[in-house]
């Protein structure tokens, strides 16, 4: 959300900045979504995926910032403040009301993987670290294009 963390020295939330939450880089995402289609999976199964373990965003952008050599700080909206938006502009907006109960799920600290299975399928679980400087430097080089 609102641009690229290393280069505004910021990364943007709404809800709890201290709340561990288990998140997944984009391009893994993919990866496992393709070696899915051959896994030795029950149909219907439930395969959570992510890193080896939640992280919050104050930690997220310590560690993207100790990478990038350069603070970065965490600008969030109060959880509260969003849902009352999602309340109002839920009625016109449907999306709205729902990022809001998103966000208001992440709050409540639920949102974790166990990523036993994916490793037992798709290998080693990414590092909280690996998959934060990868992304870390893919945004530097983005910069430079």
């Amino acid at each position: 959300m609102a641009g690229d963390p290393i280069d505004k020295g910021r990364l943007m939330w709404i809800g709890k900045t201290t709340v561990p939450l288990t998140f997944v880089h984009t391009s893994d995402l993919a990866a496992y979504l393709a070696a899915a289609v051959d896994a030795e999976a029950d149909n219907g199964e439930r395969i959570d995926i992510g890193w080896d373990r939640p992280v919050s965003m104050r930690e997220m952008a310590d560690l993207m910032g100790n990478r990038a050599g350069k603070k970065i700080k965490v600008w969030a909206v109060p959880s509260a403040v969003a849902r009352a938006a999602g309340a109002v502009a839920g009625r016109f907006m449907p999306l709205v009301k729902d990022m809001a109960a998103m966000f208001g799920w992440f709050d409540s600290g639920r949102y974790v993987a166990d990523p036993h299975r994916q490793e037992q399928l798709f290998g080693p679980v990414p590092t909280v670290e690996d998959a934060l400087a990868r992304y870390t430097d893919e945004l530097g080089t983005a910069q430079h294009r």
